[in-house]
């Protein structure tokens, strides 16, 4: 009897002692396995943020070397066209019309210096060909409004530069854009400068593209398919200056109500700001985005 109870007792702790293991087996599993995924979603969130301190820091260095480049480039500017390059504001009147000329003059000089026209088997200086290329862009606008009624108003639109210019002009253009790249902010932001430029009495000077003609392209830019086309075609950084400049130009014409085609310039503020704060290679972006900010407040964009 005694031998009895001394067996179901043992089977009785045995039975408990399996249960007890395998109990600890399966919470120690559990917690081992929680702990692992601690441990894994750890790493990764290290990891993460590794990653992005290393972005930060990579960023941080492009700009600190975006900074010493905009130096070097003011330096070179105002050695190449005069020291009022470097100068050159789009929110301050700080250059007088004959500074802006002389600068203007100097672009002109060096074009000539690097042979472009000669090389396009055009004849004359590059000025001669720009005040040539001025008038005829001028007599011959793109087509607006009803650019989509028909193919023929389509095809001229996309042809517009090569039907008006021709061939030589236009390669004489692409070869100043694609080879003095390191220029082509410094010149536009200087050709819009001269062409809005007005004396103390409000007038235009001479030599610039009516303020109608400029309309008519810059709408031409933002608001037809064959305007959109051809930035589509440029370079990130000249595309970019191209959609901004037209935004400040739409905007003198809203001030002097010749926005005949009713265009609406929000939308474009909007897309032209995020294309420039999230570029990296212009040397003027904060004044660009100073320059956007005040017509976001103008035109209660939030």
């Amino acid at each position: 009897m005694a031998y009895e109870k001394l067996i179901k007792y043992s089977a009785t702790v045995l039975l408990i002692l399996i249960i007890a293991y395998l109990s600890y087996s399966l919470i120690t599993g559990y917690y081992k396995e929680k702990i692992e995924t601690a441990k894994k979603q750890e790493r990764t969130a290290l990891q993460e943020k590794s990653q992005t301190l290393e972005r930060e820091i990579t960023n941080l260095e492009k700009e600190i070397n975006d900074l010493k480049g905009q130096e070097n480039q003011r330096e070179w500017l105002d050695e190449t066209f005069g020291k009022g390059a470097s100068r050159l504001s789009l929110e301050q009147k700080n250059l007088t019309y004959d500074e802006l000329e002389q600068l203007v003059k100097a672009f002109f000089a060096y074009i000539d210096e690097k042979g472009y026209v000669k090389k396009n088997k055009l004849t004359g200086s590059a000025y001669d060909q720009y005040l040539t290329m001025e008038n005829d862009l001028s007599k011959n606008v793109p087509i607006i409004s009803g650019e989509t009624e028909n193919l023929y108003n389509l095809l001229q639109n996309t042809a517009h530069f090569f039907r008006v210019l021709g061939k030589e002009r236009v390669c004489l253009v692409k070869d100043i854009l694609t080879e003095e790249s390191d220029i082509v902010e410094f010149a536009m932001k200087l050709f819009y400068v001269w062409y809005t430029y007005e004396n103390e009495n409000g007038i235009r000077m001479k030599e610039q593209p009516s303020l109608e003609v400029m309309y008519d392209y810059a709408a031409f830019f933002m608001n037809s398919l064959g305007g959109k086309s051809y930035i589509l075609r440029r370079d990130s950084n000249v595309r970019i200056l191209m959609s901004f400049y037209s935004v400040l130009i739409m905007d003198i014409a809203n001030d002097n109500k010749v926005n005949t085609n009713g265009i609406d310039i929000r939308p474009f503020i909007k897309t032209t700001y995020n294309d420039i704060t999230n570029y990296i290679g212009l040397f003027d972006k904060r004044e660009y985005l100073n320059v956007l900010d005040k017509l976001k407040i103008k035109y209660n964009i939030y």
